[in-house]
């Protein structure tokens, strides 16, 4: 399959509509890796053979550490396009969603924070991503136990010109107009109306993804399936409507900022939405917020979580690392030493009592 290239298939990791994923190993380096090889039938697509150029001369251009790296970009014998790129070991957001329902807020802030830092490089480079969704989010579990969130797919990416002399050339074979592309429950509403996107569609469903970290579900999930009417018409419920969690009025407010109709009045850049996390992260270190949010003791323990703020992000107020708080005593708990309290104090005033008659007895 790989013949007269460095590459030797280990294993198939899976398949899609488009193509196939296979482990390999490139033999001079002895370093396993990834290869996204394109379906033979669609070979001769030529739409389709632009796509996976700009995805991989877009990620090649990428050297982010929240976007999966890219190493290489060949054809097989009969000219199927692949692209090579590192091998990651944890599992996506969806996953991770899956096991948990939703996200204690400090994990949210983190992932949500590292996405916006990925998204924020490909925009410079003029790159929309397009299909921002919790699959296309992957959290690696790194040697120190840290985690790193990185972007995948840019499948379906859109080149702006002008942006960067940086940049991929955009498509030869340019999107139809009035095409709608994506996944539509993360879709923008520009986006589901056939329109041409920029940056902010990719922030309004990164808003998307933030409100299902902390409330398990999306703001359109009972709109029956009609994902495009509702990214159009109707007006989101804040998220503290549906979580488990109680969720800060901030951050209902953060949120629902990320899902405003018209782009204009959402987010303007991936740095003003960090900076909003940023805000929210600080907001949660006073004692008031700490009695407002809920910390998932029963799975962080008494870690530190903190914020990474990248070293060449835009200067922004100083933010220090939530501690958690130590384990308290449970309510069950407190309530059980009350009665034992005022069963004990009880018994002594009686035998006070009965002390205080016998000596004033007949």
């Amino acid at each position: 399959m790989f013949a007269s290239t460095p590459y030797r298939v280990l294993r198939r990791l899976g398949q899609g509509g488009m193509g196939e994923v296979f482990l390999v190993v490139h033999e001079g380096i002895a370093r396993e890796l990834v290869a996204k090889l394109l379906h033979k039938r669609l070979a001769g697509d030529e739409q389709l053979l632009e796509r996976v150029r700009v995805e991989a001369q877009s990620l090649a251009r990428l050297h982010d550490p929240n976007i999966v790296e890219v190493t290489d970009f060949r054809q097989t014998r009969d000219g199927r396009p692949f692209l090579v790129m590192e091998h990651l070991s944890g599992r996506t957001v969806k996953e991770e969603l899956a096991a948990r329902h939703a996200l204690s807020m400090p994990d949210a802030l983190d992932f949500v924070h590292q996405a916006l830092s990925g998204l924020a490089a490909a925009h410079a480079l003029g790159i929309v991503h397009r299909d921002v969704k919790p699959e296309n989010l992957f959290l690696c579990e790194e040697l120190d136990k840290s985690i790193t969130l990185k972007v995948l797919d840019f499948g379906l990416a859109r080149v702006i010109p002008g942006i960067s002399s940086e940049a991929p050339q955009p498509l030869a074979l340019p999107t139809e107009t009035g095409a709608v592309l994506g996944t539509p429950r993360y879709l923008s509403p520009e986006a589901a109306l056939g329109k041409r996107v920029d940056h902010r569609a990719d922030l309004y469903a990164l808003a998307l993804v933030f409100y299902e970290l902390v409330a398990g579900r999306g703001p359109f999930d009972d709109s029956a399936g009609d994902y495009l009417t509702a990214h159009t018409l109707e007006d989101p419920e804040p998220p503290s409507r549906h979580a488990k969690q109680p969720v800060p009025a901030e951050v209902d407010a953060a949120i629902l900022r990320g899902l405003l109709k018209n782009p204009e009045e959402r987010y303007q850049s991936a740095q003003e939405f960090q900076r909003e996390v940023e805000r929210l992260w600080g907001l949660i270190q006073n004692s008031q917020a700490l009695e407002t949010t809920v910390f998932s003791l029963e799975e962080t323990g008494n870690r530190t979580a903190s914020l990474r703020v990248r070293r060449d992000a835009p200067a922004t107020a100083a933010v220090a690392p939530i501690v958690v708080p130590p384990r308290r005593t449970t309510r069950p708990a407190l309530m059980v030493a009350s009665v034992l309290v005022a069963l004990i104090t009880a018994a002594g005033i009686t035998s006070l009592v009965a002390f205080f008659l016998s000596r004033t007895g007949p």
